[in-house]
């Protein structure tokens, strides 16, 4: 009897494996990322350069990674709209934020956000940047940026500086400028690059700072004039216009950066794929003529360059904004 029962027992236990096994057997194998579209979420309007970085990348990663990028413009607050909805995103790899400067001085421009900047999300890759100038109407009394600095000293709260608005990147800028020279200027902030740039052009301004890609055609025809350069290194286009850093304020470093975040607890394997696919792109001939072309530098670093970057760029507009006396919102 006892025998009969370990028998059936030991049947029971073999039945129950097999029936495991072909379970197993039936069930398909996981899918290898990506099988489906990835969205590109952009925190702006369409239109404009930085739209063109993320379509002219996008469109090269797509063909090396092997599946498509559908961009999905959602401007408005910001950019914290869009940031905020890839924050609360799967972290399967099909939502995606293109971003830019103003992620990293979102922190203290606001007094709250839905997010965490650093720890809610996967840098990926670094893609490009536009280097930016300082511009003047050319019948102001300077006519390179040794001579304005005289000027501003010689006429504190004289000189107005125009800005897209309240807490942008050209309005920082001109904070750090300020900061670093000692000078006092007045600010002039506008609803948009625009039309602080029509007022500057009338000469109704006296000087603000703008991406060189948005002001190019104005200082080729002479309509404004290029008194140096915001970021680490000249521009080609511009040979002979200094950087500030090299005019005597050593570490004066500002541009408008663009890149790629994921949510947070992007698994390993697919931050790998993606950050290679985005920075193979950034480096292609193509993607860079195409961009040079706009005045962007394409500059395709990995993840480790993105994060290091967003958490310099915190610090640094935390220190300008506390020291400019600007109220986060």
């Amino acid at each position: 009897m006892q025998s009969a029962i370990i028998s059936r027992g030991l049947m029971r236990h073999a039945a129950a494996i097999a029936t495991m096994a072909l379970l197993l057997g039936a069930a398909p194998a996981q899918a290898a990322y990506p099988d489906r579209p990835i969205r590109l979420i952009l925190p702006f309007v369409p239109g404009g350069s930085t739209d063109l970085v993320a379509r002219t990348v996008a469109n090269k990663a797509q063909d090396l990674i092997g599946q498509s990028f559908v961009i999905e413009n959602r401007g408005g607050a910001g950019g914290i709209i869009a940031t905020d909805a890839v924050a609360k995103s799967a972290p399967d790899g099909y939502t995606l934020l293109f971003t830019q400067t103003s992620h990293g001085s979102n922190p203290s421009l606001m007094a709250t956000l839905p997010y965490n900047t650093e720890k809610d999300f996967t840098a990926i890759s670094l893609l490009a940047d536009h280097p930016g100038v300082l511009l003047s109407h050319p019948s102001k009394p300077y006519k390179s940026f040794a001579e304005f600095l005289a000027y501003a000293k010689a006429n504190p709260g004289k000189v107005v500086y125009a800005s897209p608005g309240r807490g942008t990147w050209p309005h920082l800028t001109m904070e750090m400028l300020s900061q670093q020279a000692g000078l006092t200027m007045v600010h002039v902030p506008y609803k948009g690059a625009a039309p602080s740039r029509i007022d500057l052009i009338a000469g109704l301004v006296d000087v603000k700072v703008e991406a060189y890609s948005t002001s190019a055609d104005f200082i080729k025809d002479g309509r404004l004039r290029a008194l140096a350069v915001t970021g680490s290194e000249r521009i080609s286009f511009l040979p002979n216009i200094p950087t500030i850093a090299e005019s005597g304020f050593k570490g004066f470093n500002s541009s408008i950066w663009m890149g790629i975040l994921g949510p947070a607890n992007l698994p390993p394997e697919i931050v790998t794929k993606l950050e290679k696919a985005f920075t193979d792109a950034a480096h292609d001939p193509v993607v860079v003529k195409t961009l040079s072309e706009q005045n962007i530098y394409s500059r395709g670093l990995p993840a480790k360059d993105m994060a290091s970057l967003i958490h310099s760029d915190i610090i640094k507009w935390q220190k300008l904004v506390k020291a400019a006396g600007i109220k986060p919102e």
